[in-house]
């Protein structure tokens, strides 16, 4: 490759480009502090997580028997005899249930007859004739 190369070029700015990143990197590192968890104050605070960690479950074990406790002493309420009626689920109406009821609804629930008339009553044939009327072609 000869110096008058512009590929030549171009990779001499890539290469710098490089190291003037790598040096950016290298000054940032220097400037970011270190982030270790040997202070005293890290481990006092972690043994204090373990204590409320502790705490914690025991509080839950005994609200849970607590209610197991409840739940087995508690009074069982007597099952309905059988001749006392039950309301049924399906039986159940909801408050709102009017607004479904639109007008016209009967017609969306029966399938209609092709070509049959409910309420066609055919007409009486009057007593006179019309007088036919007859087209004339033009010549």
């Amino acid at each position: 490759m000869t110096g008058n190369d512009p590929g030549d070029d171009r990779v001499f700015r890539d290469d710098d480009l490089r190291a003037r990143f790598a040096a950016l990197r290298r000054e940032e590192e220097s400037l970011a502090p270190e982030f270790a968890l040997s202070s005293p104050r890290v481990t006092q605070g972690r043994r204090r997580s373990v204590g409320k960690r502790i705490a914690f479950a025991a509080s839950l074990v005994t609200a849970i028997a607590v209610v197991v406790l409840v739940l087995r002493f508690a009074p069982q309420k007597a099952h309905p005899e059988a001749g006392t009626p039950v309301a049924s689920l399906t039986d159940w109406k909801a408050p709102t249930d009017f607004l479904l009821e639109t007008p016209g609804r009967e017609l969306l629930r029966d399938v209609p007859a092709i070509g049959v008339w409910h309420d066609y009553t055919r007409a009486t044939k009057p007593n006179r004739k019309h007088p036919v009327v007859r087209k004339h072609v033009l010549p």
